[in-house]
């Protein structure tokens, strides 16, 4: 293999930054694009060996990790090579008192989707306001702007409206701030207020984080009700075993990652293939690369079997994650399970069979599923 790093060609970074935009702004929810580029992946992949690829940026090379080695790498929590390119864990939280009251307005908000055509759009509302309630407390269920501001934010931030980005984001953070000193107890708001010494930027970002780690999944949540329509096996166990419901869930996210990329910056220089990178190049590890690589025999399936089989636990991608990932799980299981406690899903139209590969990419404004009343004595699904 000869030495040093492939670099891509100026119309292949173009298309890579498209999908693996780097999530430095702690406001800006990243692309959902990725899959779209599976199959230039897969080819750089296959022409390189597996070797990282190094992609032209607007403030230089950016390193991209297509190996399974590669990644262990970077994300080995024994480097310190490779630290984020922001804070991803600003949390430190003690969130367990709360997960009960969450979960309970998890099921509150999921009782309005039991009935009739669920669509993505009716899916997010409620689940939108599952996570303002989350963090901010009641108070803050009905503020539809605040979660309209965010995706113009995340709107500005693709477009590099750097003017209309920072109107934004002043507007974004007077109202958490709103929010932050009500500190309303029962919330991740009022934790914050009872435990933090912080500043109050520091709240702000935190408050501003757990709201994009929860809002982040209403596209999970929509997808395993597609697919759970269209899988009755998966959705009968899943009605009958939280433990299965929250496989599924996971599954979803493996198939469509709503996060592109995990991100790293070198902290000191490293050497990749002979090449040296300075400290301070951003490192990209696309999650579609690794959960749906062509290794996996059940790459393009799904497969809910291996969170509960111990198959998923030998891949690094499925580590059990911070306090914030573990809360978003729980919630959204809960979530799930009060819709399909009261209804099961019926598809609508082309969704994921069991008898195709599963596609990489789905366009969430059209997945859409029929509510049926539930069996009560039975048990069938």
């Amino acid at each position: 293999m000869p030495r040093g790093l492939p670099r891509a060609s100026v119309l292949e970074s173009l298309r890579l930054r498209a999908a693996l935009v780097p999530s430095w702004a702690p406001h800006a929810r990243p692309g959902r694009d990725l899959l779209r580029t599976r199959t230039l992946l897969a080819g750089l992949e296959s022409r390189y060996g597996g070797r990282p690829l190094l992609v032209r940026g607007r403030r230089g090379p950016a390193l991209v990790v297509l190996s399974r080695r590669d990644a262990l790498r970077v994300l080995s929590e024994e480097s310190d090579a490779y630290v984020p390119g922001i804070e991803e864990r600003p949390f430190g939280l003690p969130t367990d008192v709360l997960r009960p009251a969450f979960i309970e307005i998890a099921r509150e908000e999921a009782a309005q989707l039991t009935e009739g055509v669920v669509d993505f759009a009716r899916l997010d509302a409620r689940w939108q306001r599952v996570a303002r309630r989350c963090v901010y407390g009641d108070g803050a269920a009905g503020d539809e702007e605040l979660t309209r501001l965010l995706a113009d934010l995340t709107r500005a931030g693709r477009r590099r409206a750097r003017r209309r980005r920072e109107v934004l984001s002043g507007r974004y953070d007077t109202r958490i701030l709103d929010h932050l000193r009500r500190a309303e107890p029962g919330s991740l708001a009022g934790l914050i207020a009872e435990t933090s010494d912080d500043t109050e930027s520091r709240g702000l970002m935190q408050a501003a984080y757990w709201m994009m780690g929860l809002g982040i999944i209403s596209g999970a949540l929509m997808q395993t009700l597609a697919l759970l329509s269209t899988h009755p096996a998966h959705r009968k166990a899943a009605r009958a075993d939280p433990e299965h419901l929250r496989a599924c869930l996971r599954e979803a996210l493996r198939l469509w990652p709503p996060v592109p990329a995990l991100s790293r910056v070198t902290a000191v220089g490293t050497d990749w293939y002979g090449t040296a990178l300075p400290a301070g190049t951003p490192v990209l590890v696309p999650l579609a690369v690794h959960q749906r690589s062509a290794r996996l025999p059940y790459a393009d399936a799904f497969a809910p079997r291996i969170w509960l089989d111990g198959t998923a636990a030998e891949e690094w991608w499925a580590r059990p994650g911070c306090d914030g990932v573990h809360l978003t799980l729980a919630v959204g299981t809960a979530f799930l399970a009060a819709v399909l406690r009261e209804a099961k899903p019926k598809p609508i139209g082309r969704l994921p069979s069991p008898h195709r590969p599963i596609p990489h990419f789905v366009n969430l404004a059209r997945l859409r599923v029929r509510m049926r009343p539930a069996p009560r004595k039975s048990g069938r699904s």
